[in-house]
């Protein structure tokens, strides 16, 4: 029973320590990721190598797989570009295995475990936020090889425990069914802890200690595989069906790949022992190397192989998870999900993508706007209908981005995520701003319909003028929310300062117009309240490039 605990609680370390390392991981490396992203859709091999790159920066294929069932529940990602991410992971999840394989067992653990904590708890007490991620990496890897180093002295060896030896033995004594039966506990035990890493981290310690051998090895790890997906699975819960679509074939895509490496199991085995030779049964870098190499052999192999094929499998995941009538409607951000958080440095990109959505429903509603202030004798039709359902939602949009931020906020991050939290919160509420101003013009436009209110031609033209300008600015709002390092704050300052430009102006015109014989004064005002609202909207628009261009210089 002791050595039972003991092994619980060794898991508990190194689970423990891979999260601090992967969290510390995250915030070094979080404007890198965001600079992987900004690439990952162009074609399945590149999006196989981003996979395979963030994996490896943040040390969880877990989290790799989260963020992809997001950016395509987000319809960020068709589910063809997803499907390499999903690949990429899988290889870079191979990593871990190497690392613990090759100093997990050779080295004596502790040795250079606690003094490497030692040297990264200093780190933390100073004020520098890079260097206290430095230092979260530092404990996180020294608590993960100290969590190991606890799972391999707790698990005896056979010739002190007789009795686990006549144990294996029932377990490996029946051929290819004891293949299949360490396959499901291979599941089995990943979807237990939840963690691929920490799994074969547990089957290379039944190595070391010779529980089992190359084979079973191999079994297990092709059950982790499995077992893996379930994360995908689970974060696909409560999303849409574009986010299903990935996790089925996620867990496809590893189902196909068990199946045909058992078949050839044999040929990888062999290839295995002549890459690395050598007598596994007493040279234990021996015996772990060699499942670290297939555990890589596999999945890079399974990618190869079945990346020629993405399309045929698009199409059975379709057969699983048809494409609904409905599914073309997202009213509100749908992919804001919480399962993001546990890559919080990546969770901005998301908060982007939707503050980037609602501008452009902005400028939609904008372009309506536009099209009565150009057309004074055209009738408004569904137009102020219109307009109001897209306020509604960017209204909806904006509860719903203060509900992921104050999450996201909640999630232990770094000082720079904490000033990005107030900074989104703050452009998510200027553009919720443009959509009521949207809604003002609407509603001036009619009444000027409805009053037979005719401005001269020279008002119409700086309605017209203004209006160009204000859409002008929503466009350049977009791009520097689609691509923050582009910003190009000299020409969008040029546009603010001809749209404040314009107004004056327009006040000016208005006041030589009012010493007109006749002119109708409720008429002068209703223009000034057009030209107002949109210069409003400028403003709002330079707020938000103003802070992206801020939180880019700041990652």
């Amino acid at each position: 029973m002791t050595e039972l605990f003991t092994i619980l609680g060794g898991l508990g370390v190194f689970l423990f320590g891979l999260r601090v390392m992967s969290g510390g991981l995250q915030k070094l490396a979080g404007a890198g990721l965001r600079s992987v992203l900004a690439g990952l859709t162009r074609n399945r091999f590149t999006g196989v190598f981003s996979g395979f790159l963030i994996t490896c920066a943040v040390q969880s294929s877990s989290a790799t797989t989260v963020l992809v069932v997001s950016f395509a529940n987000a319809g960020l990602l068709t589910l063809t570009q997803a499907l390499g991410l999903v690949m990429g992971a899988n290889i870079g999840t191979t990593v871990t295995a190497w690392i613990v394989s090759l100093l997990g067992f050779k080295l004596k653990i502790a040795a250079f475990a606690l003094p490497i904590i030692g040297f990264g708890f200093p780190l933390s007490l100073l004020k520098s936020p890079r260097t206290k991620h430095v230092s979260e990496v530092m404990i996180g890897f020294g608590l993960l090889f100290l969590g190991l180093s606890f799972l391999k002295d707790a698990v005896p060896d056979f010739q002190s425990n007789p009795a686990a030896f006549e144990f294996a033995q029932n377990l490996t004594g029946y051929g290819f069914g004891s293949t299949l039966l360490f396959v499901v506990l291979g599941a089995l035990l990943t979807v237990a802890v939840q963690s691929s890493s920490a799994s074969t981290a547990i089957t290379l310690t039944m190595v070391a200690k010779g529980w089992i051998d190359l084979p079973l090895a191999a079994a297990m790890i092709l059950g982790e595989n499995i077992g893996t997906t379930i994360t995908a699975q689970l974060a696909s819960i409560g999303a849409n069906r574009n986010a299903r679509r990935v996790a089925t074939f996620h867990t496809l895509f590893n189902v196909i790949g068990v199946i045909w490496m058992l078949v050839a199991m044999p040929f990888a085995l062999s290839l295995i022992r002549m890459i690395i030779s050598g007598d596994a049964e007493t040279n234990i870098l021996v015996a772990t190397t060699q499942v670290a190499l297939f555990h890589t052999l596999f999945n890079v192999t399974n990618t190869g192989v079945l990346i020629g094929f993405v399309s045929k499998l698009e199409a059975i995941v379709l057969r699983f998870v048809p494409i609904r009538d409905d599914e073309r409607e997202q009213t509100h951000l749908e992919f804001l999900e919480t399962g993001l958080l546990g890559t919080p440095e990546l969770a901005g990109v998301e908060v982007r993508r939707g503050v980037e959505q609602m501008v452009k429903i902005c400028r939609d509603a904008f372009t309506n706007v536009t099209e009565v202030i150009t057309n004074p004798d055209k009738r408004l039709g569904n137009v102020v209908e219109d307009v109001w359902r897209e306020e509604q939602k960017t209204d909806e949009m904006e509860l719903e981005i203060i509900e992921f931020c104050s999450r996201w906020a909640r999630s232990g991050t770094s000082e720079l995520v904490g000033r990005d939290v107030a900074r989104y919160l703050e452009m998510a509420n200027d553009i919720e701003r443009i959509g009521d101003h949207c809604t003002n013009l609407v509603l001036l436009a009619q009444r000027r319909f409805d009053k037979g209110y005719s401005f001269d031609s020279g008002a119409q033209n700086e309605l017209a003028d203004m209006a160009e300008q204000v859409d002008k600015f929503l466009e350049m709002t977009i791009a520097s929310l689609r691509t923050p390092n582009a910003i190009d704050m000299t020409s969008a300052k040029i546009v603010e300062e001809k749209i404040n430009r314009q107004r004056d102006e327009s006040r000016q015109s208005e006041t030589k117009r009012v010493e007109q014989a006749g002119y109708d004064l409720r008429r002068g005002l209703l223009y000034l309240d057009m030209m107002t609202n949109m210069e409003k909207i400028g403003d709002y628009c330079w707020n938000v490039i103003k802070m992206m261009r801020k939180s880019n210089d700041d990652n």
